[in-house]
């Protein structure tokens, strides 16, 4: 009896000591420093030998419960410079360097081949696969030298790196052009990363850890990109009554099991000579006190439509399991002193969405069901 006892206080204890482990909040802002740290060094690995900043807006997630997602927005071919009539282009990603090489044939028409830095001519698909490899080796040297850099993150967190783009990438040979929607990521745990620095795997036995995904989202893909640029249009300056967006650049990284996270970034004013105009009700002539006011007001109004906006629209996105989460991470108009979130990550259950879609969740009680988290 006294050993049940013993057994049920030592489980006990140790329940207790996991909970409270594990339950210790994130310290954002270290979390924060090193997500930066990670981005500036994913940076500088996806450039390569190529001297043209391709990826300096690299994005970073922390999902709590999931782990930390990197994404590379990908481009087809980025223009450098041209020499002697030949164009020398990029390879978004893969940090090679091609040129575009034009001349007349036998029936004087202008034949384009694709060479590489010493002169070989190379085909459509050797430029992709080439591509491809270069971004494998780039994610395998970040996962494995440098992804422990990122703290607190738990052993059964990922870290996953994810190339993404809204244009297709196109590789050129002669008049023939390949053309490639794949998005490729690459993901790794952190147990295994701790495991290769305790000296108990070789740098061969963590790389075979990595799991590398290629594939065509197809209609999700159509999907998400109609609920963006929906998002945007609902924030242009004529439509929005409270904050706006500069681009209809918003952004989203899609987890297979966990949902969507979306992000966009607000304004609020323009300034000259000191005074502000708040471009969505066509105040003018604000001093910085006024305009700081004016925006601390306007917070309350732009959280409960955005929070409408996302069930009515969020509904859209069909691809959108029951089970998992939309979410949406703002980051707010700048406010210096004002008592506001600069943050805030507004989340909905695929269930809430569907259940409003059908009409058996009222929009009263959905919107009970749509969290705010304010930083």
């Amino acid at each position: 009896m006294k050993t049940t006892r013993k057994i049920i206080k030592y489980a006990f204890l140790l329940l207790l000591s996991v909970s409270f482990t594990y339950g210790q909040s994130i310290d954002e802002e270290r979390m924060e420093r090193d997500l930066k740290i990670a981005e500036n060094i994913l940076s500088t690995l996806s450039n390569g030998d190529s001297r043209l900043r391709l990826y300096d807006n690299v994005e970073s997630n922390y999902i709590p419960g999931y782990g930390v997602v990197f994404s590379l927005p990908q481009s087809s071919f980025v223009f450098a410079t041209t020499v002697s009539g030949q164009a020398v282009y990029s390879s978004g990603g893969s940090g090679s360097t091609y040129v575009i090489a034009s001349s007349p044939n036998a029936d004087g028409e202008e034949e384009i081949a694709t060479v590489d830095v010493k002169g070989k001519e190379l085909k459509a698909d050797q430029i992709a696969k080439e591509s491809e490899e270069k971004t494998r080796e780039q994610m395998t040297t970040f996962l494995v030298d440098y992804a422990d850099l990122i703290g607190q993150l738990k052993p059964s967190d990922r870290i996953v790196v994810q190339l993404r783009g809204r244009n297709d990438r196109i590789f050129y040979s002669g008049k023939k052009a390949l053309k490639s929607q794949d998005g490729m990521s690459a993901q790794i745990l952190k147990s295994d990363l701790i495991s290769y620095k305790q000296g108990k795997m070789d740098r061969d036995d963590v790389i075979k850890k990595i799991t590398f995904t290629l594939k065509d989202e197809g209609e999700a893909s159509k999907d998400l990109e109609l609920f963006a640029t929906i998002f945007s249009r609902l924030y242009e300056p004529d439509l929005s009554d409270t904050y706006y967006i500069a681009s209809r650049s918003i952004g989203y990284t899609k987890l297979e099991g966990f949902g969507i996270t979306f992000s966009m970034k607000v304004y609020s004013s323009s300034s000259d000579g000191g005074f502000h105009t708040i471009k969505t009700t066509g105040e003018s002539g604000l001093t910085q006190e006024e305009r700081n006011q004016r925006i601390v007001e306007m917070y309350p109004k732009f959280e409960k439509s955005f929070k409408e906006n996302l069930l009515d629209y969020g509904r859209t996105i069909k691809s959108l399991k029951p089970e998992e989460m939309l979410i949406f991470k703002v980051k707010l108009t700048e406010c210096r002193g004002c008592d506001m979130p600069q943050e805030i990550e507004v989340s909905v259950s695929g269930k809430t969405l569907q259940s409003y879609d059908k009409g058996s969740l009222s929009k009263e009680n959905a919107l009970k069901q749509v969290s705010v988290k304010k930083k």
